[in-house]
């Protein structure tokens, strides 16, 4: 993972601090504890602030489950507890290894705390998710859909089609497509709603099928009977809505979310590309790093 997909995650963590905040005010309360050993609800809430703000509402109106996240930090803050009682903490090697389990913390909570303070006004992510529309039309589009209604009749030989004229011959008469479809259609889905199928764009139909909505002409169309792999389908056109590209509105929140990443991750760009400049490398004692590696057991 490079440096700028990570600061993207920290946008999630500042807004878990702001979520959490309330609880700062409150006395800290002992969770759990053992021997001399506690988890307060100061550590819960530190835990809560890294999980995704989903499950964090749900953890908070679940009692077991905050037991169960309040115990397992007991048990890791125990081990700790022995780790350093075996001198662990004192080997080298597990010095650097915290060292960078601080560095990630930290550089976490300076990336959130930016984010709140960079944090783009609504002005300002209505501009651009206006502008993102505009350039990616494409994105947008919509492809012709038709809407229809059929009942449908299960194929048993000749009779069946028989019946499918019959019904046909009332449909053209003025009888209620939606009432004989509740009374005879076999597919119980759209039977329910009359025979309502609703929009469906070209391929997603059965060929025959589609092949019966596309010679209907106008709206109120009764098709002959059409035959199926499902039976016999009498098709009534509703509507055809041409190819078309969605209203800005009907796309804008999640528009506005992807400014707010974008606005957000500029200001990330810029930040590192700043402590970028007065990094300097030493490509010689990577490659010693290498070889030493090699070698090593």
């Amino acid at each position: 993972m490079n440096a700028i997909s990570h600061f993207g995650r920290t946008w999630g963590l500042g807004l878990a601090f702001m979520v959490l905040g309330a609880f700062g005010a409150q006395a800290q309360e002992v969770v759990a504890k053992a021997g001399v050993a506690s988890v307060t609800t100061l550590d819960l809430k530190a835990e809560l602030a890294r999980i995704p703000e989903a499950n964090r509402r749900a953890m908070l109106a679940n009692p077991n489950a905050l037991t169960t996240i309040a115990n397992n930090l007991l048990v890791r803050r125990l081990l700790a507890q022995e780790a350093v009682r075996d001198g662990l903490d004192k080997d080298p090697l597990n010095q650097a290894q915290l060292q960078i389990s601080r560095d990630r913390a930290l550089s976490d909570m300076r990336l959130a705390t930016m984010d709140l303070q960079n944090n783009p006004s609504p002005a300002a992510l209505d501009a651009y998710a206006l502008e993102q529309y505009r350039v990616n039309q494409a994105r947008y589009e919509r492809p012709a859909q038709t809407r229809a209604s059929h009942i449908l009749l299960e194929d048993k030989g000749t009779d069946s089609l028989a019946q499918a004229k019959v019904l046909v011959e009332k449909l053209r008469a003025g009888a209620s497509f939606a009432e004989l479809a509740k009374e005879h259609s076999t597919d119980p889905g759209s039977a329910a709603r009359g025979g309502d199928l609703g929009f469906f764009a070209a391929g997603a139909m059965v060929r025959p099928f589609e092949d019966g909505v596309n010679a209907l002409e106008k709206p109120g169309d009764i098709s002959e009977p059409v035959k199926s792999q499902f039976g016999w389908h009498i098709i009534r056109l509703d509507e055809r809505r041409p190819k078309s590209i969605a209203p800005f509105e009907e796309v804008k929140d999640k528009l506005v979310a992807d400014a707010r990443t974008a606005l957000l991750n500029q200001s990330r760009q810029a930040k590192v590309a700043n402590i970028q400049k007065e990094i300097e490398g030493n490509l010689n004692a990577i490659e010693a790093f290498i070889e030493a590696s090699k070698k090593a057991p």
